[in-house]
């Protein structure tokens, strides 16, 4: 069972105010964490839609609670993960220096855009990256800090701003590896948004979305049933309208000169309550969530064809096991 969420800010608050936490050759100090009333995110561009910064705000004390508000996500996070995982272990030369199975991302520079609690970042962050993971909404990233205390470990490997992916470009930021996933269908300009994430990319690196395909079988299931009956999640925390087809995402990659590499569905079983990866190609793959990976071209580098659009590395299985996914720790009682 979680704790109580101002108890933990307090204590997380003294502990912050004295931590000292190393990231990179840079020295960072973790200011004082607190969860406002009110959203008090900075605007910094046209992507960030106020209200949905406000949705999720509300929600901030629930993002590690794996049976709150935010289930869904913790089930399908190790789906996620091990999308991302197998496509940049297949197609980027990491360190030779730190061949450590456990840790394929070492070496690695990844930005978890939109990371709400930061359920993708740790994850990532345990496989050895040097994550940036960064949202607009300051409760968020507050209770991202929090959760991240918790395991020492991730001190070095994972840091959290309240910023947009507008401003870090301003910024000068650049990633081997840019994650955008479950948050293009809550910004004001999506086609926009993939050009800015895009800029973020290191030529020849990859970029990841995944969202919902709007399509009338989403709107059943994800609206209808999901909101409205089963409420599985929160009323309103989706608009059909804001959901994006596979088709304009690979046009939205394509204008931002990134070439799309393959796009898998994710299925959920209701039954067991387990996510997995859809090849893609089936009847019915993509109608509902998806997710896709892309490489940010090089004018002076082609892509291989063995990665042009809808080729699919062999590692990459259709239904892979997720076991060897770091597991999402519980907040303790």
């Amino acid at each position: 069972m979680l704790r109580p969420i101002r108890p933990l800010l307090r204590v997380a608050s003294r502990r912050a105010s004295a931590l000292n936490t190393e990231v990179g050759a840079q020295r960072c100090v973790l200011p004082p964490l607190s969860i406002s009333r009110h959203v008090t995110a900075r605007r910094f561009a046209s992507s960030v839609d106020d209200q949905e910064i406000a949705k999720f705000a509300r929600a901030a004390s629930e993002w590690w609670n794996p049976s709150g508000e935010f289930e869904m996500l913790h089930r399908m996070n190790p789906v996620r993960v091990r999308y991302v995982k197998d496509l940049v272990t297949s197609m980027m030369h990491v360190d030779p220096l730190h061949d450590d199975p456990a840790k394929p991302f070492t070496g690695l520079r990844i930005l978890d855009i939109g990371c709400g609690g930061g359920l993708l970042s740790e994850a990532l962050a345990r496989l050895g990256a040097e994550v940036v993971g960064a949202d607009a909404g300051g409760d968020n990233i507050a209770m991202a800090k929090v959760h991240a205390l918790e395991d020492p470990t991730l001190a070095k490997g994972l840091e959290y701003r309240h910023t947009t992916a507008e401003q870090l470009v301003l910024d000068g930021e650049q990633f081997d590896v840019v994650c955008a996933l479950e948050i293009i269908e809550h910004v004001v300009d999506p086609k926009e948004f993939t050009r800015v994430c895009s800029q973020l990319v290191k030529p020849n690196g990859l970029i990841f979305f995944s969202t919902i395909n709007r399509t009338p079988l989403s709107y059943l299931l994800t609206i209808f049933m999901a909101e409205k009956v089963l409420r599985w999640v929160p009323p309103g925390t989706h608009e059909h309208s804001k959901y994006i087809s596979p088709e304009e995402m690979k046009q939205y990659l394509t204008s931002a000169d990134c070439q799309p590499i393959h796009t898998k569905g994710m299925g959920f079983n209701p039954l067991t309550k387990q996510w997995r990866l859809l090849e893609g190609t089936g009847l019915g793959d993509l109608q509902m969530n998806f997710i896709t990976g892309a490489q940010k071209l090089d004018t002076a580098i082609s892509v291989p064809p063995a990665f042009a659009a809808n080729a699919v590395p062999e590692d990459i299985q259709s239904n892979p096991p997720v076991a060897d996914v770091p597991p999402l720790p519980r907040v303790p009682a």
